[in-house]
C-alpha cells in the first residue's frame, strides 16, 4: 500500500472538513456501506499497476451501465441489522431446533416480528444474489474478463452452492412457506454467513466504484497511464493539469524527467504557488487510487509514498512549534529516502519558522541532500530567490508563475507555468501604487 499521512491527506484536500474535498466530489453513493468502502478506497491507495489498471477498467466499464436497482440504502440496513442478530446455539438436527422454537414462540408477537424481518431479508439476499449474477454475466458479454470480476464471480457461486435452484426461484418470488424460511434463515445467517457478508461487501464495492463513474461521466478527467517504475527519462508527464476545486481553472503542462526531478518554485503570495503543488499532487494521489486525474493527458510512474507539508501548523499538544513540526517531517522523510523509498514530495515554503538567513542555509543545504534521490520527486516552493543562481548551476529545475503588472488593473495573475525565477517585488509595487509611504510622510518622494 503507498505511504501516505494525515497531513498529506489534508494538505491534498482528500479529507479536510471545512472546505468540499475530493471524496465530496467522487461521492454519490447510495448506501452508507458503499460511502465507507469509497472512504476506504482514499486512505488506501494502490501500489501495483495491476490493480490500478483493474480499478480503472471498472470504472469504466460501470459508466455504461445502471444498477440502481442493486443499491437501496435502507434494503441494505435491513439486511445488515438482520446479518447481526445472533446466531442461533449448535443443534444436533436444524428441523428440531427450529420446530421447538416455533412450537414455543410461535404465537408472541416478537416472534411475528421477528418472522417478518427474516422473511423479507431471505427475499433480498436472494435477490441481490441473484442481481449480481445478471451483473457479472453481462461483464462477460462485455468481454470484461478481469480477474476482479472472476473474484467477484466467485463471491457469487459460494451462496449458490448447494443451493435448490426451484427453492431459490420461490424466494426470489417472495412466496415461501414458512418451513422454507427457516431453513434459508439457517443456512443465510449460520451455514453460508461468511459468503452473505462478502456478497454485501461486493454491493458496496460496486456502490463506491459505480459513484466513481457517475462522478467522472462528462466532466475533462483522464485515466493515466501507469508505468511500473522509470524505463527512460520520464516520470511524470501530464498535459493540461487543472485543480479541481476551481470553476475555469487555468491548465497547465507539467513534464517532470529524471534529470529534472527537484523542481524550485519561486514567487510572492497569491501568485498560484500552493494551488499548482495541491494540482500536480491530487493527479498524482488520484493515479494511485485508480481513478481518473484532472487533467488532459498523464503518464506516471508508480511511487512507494506521497508526502505533503503545505499547511502545516503548530501542535501545541506536544510543544511542538510550526519550524518544528517543519523539522521532523523532513526527518521523517529523509528516513524513508534513505530505506530507499520512492516518494514524491511537495513542500509549500520551507523553513518560514525561522529568520531569512537561516532559512536560505537550510533549504540549500537540502536541495543539495536531495537532488541526488533520482528516483524520486521534489517540488519545493519559496520566497528565497537569492540561491537561485546556485541551483541553476547543479541542474535544478527553476519554476515560477507568472505575473503582470499593470498601473490601471493592478496585479494580474495568469497562474500560467514559466520556467525561470520570479523577480517581481509585488510588496513594494503594491505599497508605492497605494502610496502609502505618501500618506506617511508627505514629502516622501519616489526613487
Amino acid at each position: 500500500m503507498l505511504i501516505i499521512d494525515k497531513q498529506t491527506l489534508t494538505d491534498l484536500n482528500v479529507t479536510n472538513n471545512r472546505y468540499r474535498d475530493m471524496i465530496d466530489f467522487f461521492d454519490c453513493t447510495v448506501t452508507q456501506g458503499g460511502r465507507d468502502m469509497l472512504y476506504s478506497y482514499f486512505l488506501e491507495p494502490l501500489s501495483s499497476k495491476w490493480e490500478i489498471e483493474n480499478r480503472q477498467h471498472l470504472i469504466c466499464f460501470m459508466q455504461g451501465l445502471e444498477i440502481s436497482d442493486l443499491l437501496d440504502k435502507y434494503m441494505m440496513q435491513d439486511l445488515e441489522q438482520y446479518l447481526s442478530l445472533p446466531q442461533e446455539p449448535y443443534s444436533a438436527s436444524r428441523s428440531t431446533y427450529y420446530l421447538e422454537m416455533v412450537s414455543t414462540n410461535f404465537l408472541s408477537l416478537d416472534f411475528k416480528k421477528r418472522e417478518i424481518l427474516i422473511k423479507r431479508s431471505i427475499h433480498e439476499i436472494a435477490k441481490i444474489t441473484d442481481g449480481l449474477a445478471i451483473f457479472l454475466e453481462s461483464a462477460k458479454l462485455a468481454d470484461y474478463t478481469l480477474n476482479v470480476l472472476k473474484e467477484y464471480g466467485n463471491h457469487v457461486e459460494r451462496v449458490f452452492e448447494g443451493i435448490d435452484r426451484d427453492e431459490f426461484t420461490q424466494l426470489l418470488k417472495n412466496k415461501f412457506s414458512t418451513e422454507l424460511m427457516i431453513k434459508y434463515d439457517y443456512i443465510f445467517r449460520n451455514i453460508k454467513r461468511n459468503a452473505i457478508r462478502e456478497i454485501f461487501n461486493l454491493v458496496y464495492h460496486l456502490d463506491a466504484l459505480s459513484s466513481v463513474a457517475k462522478c467522472s461521466k462528462g466532466k475533462e478527467l483522464v485515466f493515466p497511464q501507469i508505468d511500473e517504475q522509470i524505463t527512460g527519462s520520464d516520470i511524470i508527464t501530464i498535459r493540461g493539469a487543472y485543480n479541481l476545486f476551481i470553476e475555469d481553472a487555468i491548465k497547465n503542462d507539467v513534464d517532470i524527467k529524471k534529470e529534472n526531478n527537484l523542481w524550485y518554485l519561486t514567487g510572492a503570495n497569491m501568485t498560484g504557488k500552493s494551488t499548482l503543488l495541491k494540482t500536480i499532487g491530487s493527479c498524482v494521489y488520484l493515479a494511485h487510487l485508480g481513478f481518473p486525474v484532472p487533467a488532459d493527458a498523464m503518464k506516471t510512474v508508480l511511487f512507494d509514498g506521497i508526502s505533503a507539508t503545505i499547511n502545516l501548523g503548530d501542535n501545541i499538544n506536544v510543544g511542538a512549534s510550526h519550524f518544528f513540526n517543519e523539522v521532523l517531517r523532513v526527518k521523517h522523510l529523509a528516513e524513508l529516502l534513505a530505506s530507499g523509498k520512492q516518494m514524491f514530495v511537495l513542500m509549500d515554503e520551507l523553513f518560514k519558522g525561522t529568520n531569512h538567513s537561516d532559512a536560505s542555509e537550510a533549504t540549500l543545504e537540502l536541495v543539495n541532500c536531495l537532488k541526488g534521490y533520482k528516483s524520486s520527486v521534489f517540488l519545493l516552493s519559496s520566497h528565497i530567490t537569492e540561491i537561485c543562481p546556485i541551483l541553476h548551476k547543479d541542474g535544478i529545475a527553476l519554476k515560477y508563475l507568472g505575473v503582470q503588472l499593470d498601473e490601471q488593473e493592478g496585479i494580474i495573475f495568469t497562474y500560467r507555468l514559466l520556467d525561470g525565477v520570479a523577480e517581481e517585488k509585488l510588496g513594494m509595487w503594491l505599497l508605492r501604487k497605494e502610496r502609502v509611504f505618501e500618506i506617511l510622510f508627505p514629502r516622501y518622494t519616489r526613487v
